[in-house]
């Protein structure tokens, strides 16, 4: 049911075969060289088992204003390349951050390759989740 092939020290990483879900939980704060590493081994998790839905569990990771741009402009759409189907992420993280978001969702329409949320309760972002498995 779960194969953790490409968890680092500091992201643990999961598949979960009977939900068709990758799991990603940063399990501490990372310097940008790291967080880089984690995010590839996601890719690399996500491309071995053609999974093109997530969820990262950032909570842990209190520093993420420097990284949030990265991830959603250039990392996302890339691995979404990479795999060839759509790729929708679901993040959790702190209420403190998400109140600083001005918005939870991405702003692109339901087709678009790559769709993004960030949620504080785990419960939500699988919702999310699912209403786009059951969708496909």
């Amino acid at each position: 049911m779960y194969s953790n092939l490409y968890s680092t020290t500091f992201l643990e990483i999961a598949y979960r075969s009977d939900l068709g879900l990758l799991m990603g939980r940063w399990l501490c704060s990372v310097a940008e060289a790291e967080l880089h590493v984690g995010y590839e081994a996601l890719r690399q998790a996500a491309l071995h088992h053609g999974c093109g839905y997530w969820l990262i569990d950032s909570r842990r990771r209190v520093c993420r204003l420097s990284s949030a741009e990265w991830v959603t402009t250039h990392y996302l759409p890339q691995v979404q390349q990479a795999l060839g189907q759509p790729l929708r992420v679901g993040v959790l993280v702190l209420p403190d951050y998400l109140a600083s978001q001005p918005q939870a969702y991405c702003n692109c329409p339901l087709s678009a390759p790559v769709q993004f949320a960030r949620f504080v309760d785990e419960g939500a972002a699988n919702t999310w989740l699912s209403a786009a498995l059951v969708g496909e």
